[in-house]
């Protein structure tokens, strides 16, 4: 009988308040940030998983796209397609099921002249 009121309990803190908590699993938190040198095209993003579509957006120089989610173990992915002028760039943003490359829960993918680059290191390049 604890363990039930125990369970009501954090549901009804939950619905009453801004929870922000994924219970088990983690939240992570997603930003792709435009660093291209100024006066560039903007850059387009698209960003979805299986159950979302983010939509499309369009970041200036140093602007910012970001959002977050709880993961589901070896299922979660967020796959984004970026463009740049004649430029693109796809690819998994997280996927469970591989080694988690964002640090403390964040991830900070930058755009560049090369590519882009997540903690520092190239992620991906344009083509």
């Amino acid at each position: 009988m604890a363990k039930y009121l125990l369970l009501c309990f954090i549901l009804f803190a939950c619905l009453f308040q801004e929870c922000k908590s994924c219970f088990i699993f983690p939240r992570i938190h997603v930003s792709i940030v435009n660093k291209l040198p100024a006066n560039s095209e903007p850059l387009s993003v698209h960003c979805r998983s299986g159950d979302d579509d983010l939509g499309y957006h369009t970041l200036a120089v140093n602007q910012d796209f970001h959002f977050s989610f709880c993961v589901i173990p070896l299922l979660t992915i967020f796959y984004c397609d970026l463009k740049w002028e004649t430029k693109m760039i796809s690819g998994d943003v997280f996927n469970a099921a591989f080694p988690n490359p964002c640090f403390d829960g964040t991830c900070v993918y930058e755009t560049s002249e090369n590519g882009v680059y997540i903690n520092g290191k190239l992620w991906n390049s344009w083509y």
